[in-house]
């Protein structure tokens, strides 16, 4: 068995915990002290050998797919990690992957699940992916659908049809219903949530590209044919910038008439919202998920995240409050979903700068490790690339910007008898 983990998602619902660059795959948001990333890569354990692994990312998460890999797998092969140049959606992802397999691969059966979801009940998920390989050796194309729990209106759902072996024919696609259908539902038998895990022989599911999104196979196989290094990122990114940005499910599996749905319960989460975290999370005594340095008083089904300041709530029910370092999101926990609007404002309104501020007790020196830094120091203002640095006496006036698309990282340090955050005279 071949399998695909996608691990290309921004988890922008998420925010601000979940980040652009840290987005929620790569976050412990499960049972254990390992990322979303790494539990995914644990529950294949026995399904295949690593070598038989792609993980399928972004080039701007490079350094955290490398370190967090190597930490579950001794010897995974630097070609399987395959870094995308831009976010195209899952079916250039997948097509890309499926145009690197051997031809004896293609024969073989292929797992395509996403790197952020949480699976809490590992023998049902084994036992489903043994019922979707028989029926994928049959010729069909298997998605998971979830048994509904709730009335949930961020899902898609899944419409069964004709009975089979095992599940049913996939009979439609349903988009994310509002209350009155998603309560209809729940009520009726056909429809399960839309998990985005499918599997398929390799070749079946390379048929159905060329059948139904045949400008994007042409894309790929036309390089292929030619010779092309599907590994070179040069060659990559004339593909990427060549193909729509389309979901697998929009490009293929809502066309093909080999589809098959395999209901399956098996504890799971895609961790859509903080309320599904809120969901799946182990309870206090009120109805609280409190973590990190929290104290709450009188607080009632609550969900409260600090990363570092001591957060405290009193008398409040069904809050959301995250804290980090740089962000508060205080919410009515029933309208997570709606981070993902505030994610889109703060993209239409960046914040490319840090406030313009001097310290009377503290001097600091800035190194940059990744990006370019616009540094104001006193009267100066000038750009600092990776490996320079500045330092900035105390009582100068200073401020960090980010002048380019790409992320800035720099190291900090602090010098002088007095280090505290009350020693900070802003200006703008």
């Amino acid at each position: 068995m071949n399998i695909f983990i996608l691990a290309g998602g921004s988890g922008s619902r998420l925010w601000p915990f979940s980040r652009h660059m840290t987005p929620k795959q790569f976050l412990n948001l499960g049972s254990t002290h390992e990322s979303l990333l790494q539990e995914t890569c644990r529950r294949l354990e026995g399904l295949a050998h690593e070598s038989q692994i792609r993980v399928i990312g972004s080039k701007f998460h490079e350094y955290e797919l490398k370190q967090q890999l190597q930490q579950v797998y001794s010897e995974f092969p630097e070609a399987n990690l395959l870094l995308e140049p831009v976010g195209r959606n899952t079916a250039p992802a997948v097509l890309w992957g499926l145009n690197l397999l051997s031809e004896k691969d293609l024969q073989d059966p292929l797992l395509i699940l996403p790197a952020d979801h949480l699976i809490g009940d590992l023998k049902s998920f084994r036992e489903a992916v043994s019922k979707a390989e028989d029926l994928c050796r049959s010729g069909f194309i298997v998605t998971f659908g979830i048994k509904p729990e709730r009335p949930e209106t961020g899902y898609g759902y899944l419409k069964s049809g004709s009975p089979l072996d095992h599940g049913y024919r996939l009979e439609r696609f349903v988009e994310k219903p509002d209350q009155q259908k998603a309560l209809e539902y729940l009520k009726s038998e056909e429809y399960t949530w839309n998990a985005g895990i499918f599997m398929s022989t390799a070749q079946v599911l390379m048929n159905a590209f060329q059948d139904h999104a045949g400008e994007m196979y042409s894309v790929f196989s036309e390089a292929k044919n030619d010779g092309a290094d599907l590994l070179d990122q040069q060659i990559v990114q004339k593909l990427y910038q060549a193909v729509k940005n389309q979901s697998i499910d929009y490009a293929v599996m809502e066309h093909v008439q080999n589809a098959a749905v395999l209901p399956v319960s098996m504890d799971w989460s895609d961790l859509g919202s903080w309320e599904s975290l809120y969901d799946i999370s182990k309870k206090d005594t009120s109805g609280n998920v409190l973590r990190g340095n929290v104290i709450s008083h009188d607080t009632k089904n609550s969900l409260i995240f600090s990363t570092k300041k001591l957060v405290t709530s009193i008398g409040v029910e069904n809050l959301l409050i995250v804290e980090t370092e740089d962000a508060l999101l205080v919410c009515d926990l029933k309208k997570s979903q709606d981070v993902k609007k505030l994610v889109e404002t703060l993209k239409v309104n960046p914040r490319s700068w840090l406030s313009k501020q001097k310290h009377q007790h503290r001097s600091e020196h800035w190194v940059v490790i990744e990006g370019e830094a616009e540094i104001l120091n006193g009267t100066e203002k000038r750009i600092i690339a990776a490996g320079e640095s500045t330092f900035i006496p105390k009582g100068t006036l200073h401020q960090l910007g980010n002048p380019t698309q790409n992320t800035l990282q720099l190291i900090e340090v602090q010098m002088g008898e007095h280090l505290g955050e009350n020693d900070i005279e802003r200006f703008e």
